[in-house]
């Protein structure tokens, strides 16, 4: 794996544990990390902690892989992948050439098929709870509610 780029799509826990990991060998690699989000990788566990507010935002934040041959960029969506040229095509147009590519996307929060209730659309009141940004959407949906409601009980919904 000498010298080989490796496009690792994801920025979750996942793919920024993988990119440290590959970091912490040596060697030249060309690691590149490419996550949806604008965010530094974060702890998606701890964001029920962080909804309570028992902590804080960088108390979820992950270590870095950054530097000695990562590339990390964030707010980077992946479009297409192209597996005979071996690239990526992100949403602004830029195309990643690979040697070894590593989806780790994770998931998307389940929104159950109820009528009014559309999962691409949903009513300003209704948050998916996911990301780091769904939870900074609770948090500001919540200020001054009386009432709330949690559907589910996934990982997340649970805590």
């Amino acid at each position: 794996m000498s010298g080989d780029r490796v496009v690792v799509v994801g920025n979750g826990m996942a793919g920024a544990r993988l990119a440290s990991e590959l970091r912490g060998r040596g060697g030249d690699l060309k690691v590149t990390v490419l996550g949806a989000e604008p965010h530094r990788a974060y702890n998606r566990i701890m964001l029920s902690t962080l909804l309570t507010g028992k902590i804080s935002e960088l108390d979820v934040e992950l270590a870095e892989a950054a530097g000695r041959g990562v590339d990390v960029r964030t707010g980077v969506t992946v479009r297409a992948v192209d597996r005979a040229a071996r690239e990526v095509r992100t949403d602004d147009g830029d195309r990643i050439r690979y040697d070894h590519l590593v989806l780790a996307t994770g998931a998307r929060a389940v929104v159950p098929p109820l009528p009014g209730l559309d999962a691409a659309h949903l009513p300003d009141r209704v948050v998916a709870f996911r990301t780091l940004d769904d939870c900074r959407r609770i948090i500001a949906t919540a200020r001054g509610a009386r009432r709330a409601l949690v559907l589910g009980g996934g990982l997340l919904g649970l805590e």
